[in-house]
């Protein structure tokens, strides 16, 4: 089972003179890092409930997409048979080794060894 997502409020901004507030949430698993800013009008809530609102408006908008997005769910056995079809040549060999096939590249940090640096001219 896969871990949970992390959902925190990343920040609160209100511009001078906006009657609407910006809650933005940071949400993470794993490698997936994105933010998503809610916008809600300053008169509609009080400021100690503004937080309440806004996680309610993101639940609701990961309500829909999820509806919207239901028929492009694939069972298991539909996931495999596309992993199978698979024509990228490299693709069995990468999963089984961990690596892509692709040679070893010169190194590019500052601390190249004298083989790589460029001599002056």
């Amino acid at each position: 089972m896969p871990s949970k997502f992390k959902i925190k409020v990343a920040r609160i901004e209100a511009a001078a003179g906006s009657r609407t507030v910006c809650i933005t949430f940071q949400i993470e698993r794993g490698a997936v890092h994105f933010q998503v800013p809610i916008r809600l009008s300053i008169s509609d809530y009080d400021d100690t409930e503004m937080v309440r609102a806004a996680r309610s408006t993101l639940h609701r908008a990961f309500v829909e997409l999820a509806a919207q997005s239901q028929d492009w769910k694939l069972s298991a056995k539909d996931m495999q048979q596309l992993s199978s079809m698979s024509l990228r040549p490299n693709a069995r060999k990468s999963e089984r080794t961990g690596t892509d096939g692709a040679r070893p590249r010169a190194p590019t940090s500052p601390g190249k060894s004298a083989k790589y640096r460029r001599q002056a001219p």
